[in-house]
């Protein structure tokens, strides 16, 4: 039977709102925080899950608990718990309020990001808690020590990880000077963008079975469908926009993506024209010629073909681990979901010549 997104989704949104909810109780404090020792106004832990909450009702893909979702029926599991797709589904918004202070973004979801509303100081809050909030979940599971390890581990893991992505990508964008290596390039994706895809099925098979072997090779695929889906991103902010954000802020926000790169690799003057307009854009935020700076640096990408060659980079990943997927899990209804869940993004990618 196909997957049909709109049957389970809601079972995400209600799992997301128990784990992360409007109205706190005194119950949902104790077993995230631990019992307080004094009374605590609840009004006052509603406000710090405010931030992360307008974030998530704007909407969002949530294909990360979707991966956890199948890797966990394909290993095996029957009765999938929602719950534990905030696992992943969190510390996502988490990453994506952070990086939105540190990008200095002003739009995210088509609203004001989280920290032109809340406030620098409380979004920081939000944004690191929704990194850990969920574990307390792990606590409520009956999980052999054993797996306990494995679980917690893995999600500890991640959550470095993605600051070595961020952190990389910090250094390149505001260093106009330097044009990563393409290999350097995907690894910050790796760290960035797969390590939350990779921990979807690692974790989805490891709450199924005790089978590590299947849970890092399935990993490992998506880990590789993350970054096909990051270089998909990098793509359309240039051809389209991404949804909820205005097309070209990549250039804005200086960001070494794939087609900036293979524009430096392929053009004669090495990039040196594009990075000169990066670094305009950059310190002239709010000049009336803004857009038209941008749209001049998307048109040197284009001219010589490096957003058609990055759109095959993605294709070509994302091909090869579809392919790869097959020799992991056995066929089945969740395998061909998978596929499925894949492709639906395939279809909101440039197919044919990018030309904005």
């Amino acid at each position: 039977m196909p997957l049909d997104v709109n049957q389970v989704m809601p079972f995400v949104e209600d799992a997301l709102a128990q784990v992360l909810p409007l109205h706190p109780t005194q119950e949902w404090v104790s077993k995230v925080g631990g019992s307080p020792r004094d009374p605590l106004p609840l009004s006052n832990i509603a406000n710090i899950n405010k931030p992360g909450i307008d974030l998530i009702l704007r909407g969002g893909k949530r294909w990360r608990p979707l991966v956890m979702y199948l890797c966990y029926r394909m290993a095996g599991g029957e009765d999938f718990p929602w719950e534990l797709g905030s696992l992943v589904e969190l510390p996502h918004n988490g990453s994506l309020i952070i990086d939105d202070i540190e990008d200095h973004s002003e739009e995210r979801r088509g609203k004001p990001a989280v920290h032109l509303i809340y406030g620098e100081d409380m979004a920081i809050n939000s944004g690191n808690l929704l990194y850990f909030l969920p574990t307390y979940l792990l606590d409520e599971l009956a999980l052999s020590d054993h797996r306990y390890r494995l679980v917690v581990s893995a999600y500890l893991e991640v959550m470095r990880r993605l600051h070595f992505g961020q952190g990389l990508d910090i250094q390149w964008h505001n260093d106009h000077g330097f044009i990563p290596e393409i290999p350097a390039y995907i690894q910050m994706c790796r760290f960035k963008t797969g390590s939350l895809s990779s921990l979807s099925a690692r974790l989805g098979v490891l709450l199924a079975s005790e089978n590590v072997e299947l849970a890092w090779r399935a990993a490992e695929v998506w880990e590789d469908i993350g970054v096909g889906f990051q270089i998909m991103d990098d793509v359309k902010n240039l051809v389209t926009g991404n949804p909820g954000k205005m097309r070209g802020d990549d250039i804005i926000e200086g960001k070494k993506s794939l087609p900036v790169i293979l524009h430096c690799q392929n053009s004669p003057d090495g990039g040196a024209r594009l990075m000169a307009l990066f670094q305009k854009v950059r310190e002239n935020r709010q000049h009336p010629d803004l857009k038209n700076w941008i749209e001049e640096a998307i048109s040197l990408m284009n001219a010589n073909g490096s957003l058609l060659e990055a759109r095959d980079w993605a294709l070509r990943l994302l091909t090869k681990a579809q392919q790869k997927l097959e020799q992991v899990f056995t066929k089945s209804e969740w395998l061909d979901a998978s596929f499925e869940l894949i492709n639906g993004f395939l279809q909101t990618f440039p197919q044919k010549d990018p030309t904005p």
